[in-house]
């Protein structure tokens, strides 16, 4: 009979069940990509973090107005990407341009939502 870690051995890795070489490409691969959108959105921060004030509020406003739409209707923004502006900032820039932000549940992130009076004004 066979003994305990004998067995443990057949049933977690079966004869043809290994780990292949094709795996590791594909586990190296996910990883890379990873490590490499880490490193841009620092980057991003990094070239951002020199400018003044008030250029990162012209381009925190530039961001808001021509960010991509979540698909419920927010407009995500990173704040690591903004060094010079708090929370209170954003909320106030955002809307004094007409958008609310939603502070729960956003896991560190700005998500800003237009005023339903802002798009009347635009119509």
């Amino acid at each position: 009979m066979a003994t305990f870690s004998e067995t443990a051995v057949v049933i977690a890795a079966p004869p043809g069940g290994e780990f292949q070489s094709w795996g590791w490409w594909v586990l190296g691969a996910t990883g890379l990509m990873l490590v490499l959108s880490l490193f841009f959105s620092f980057l991003d921060g990094w070239k951002l973090r020199k400018h003044s004030y008030e250029e990162q509020v012209e381009v925190f406003l530039k961001d808001l107005r021509s960010g991509a739409v979540t698909r419920r209707g927010h407009i995500d923004l990173d704040p690591l990407k903004y060094t010079k502006l708090t929370d209170k900032d954003a909320d106030r820039i955002g809307e004094e341009a007409g958008y609310y932000r939603q502070t729960f549940g956003t896991k560190g992130r700005w998500l800003f939502l237009r005023s339903a009076d802002s798009e009347d004004e635009n119509s």
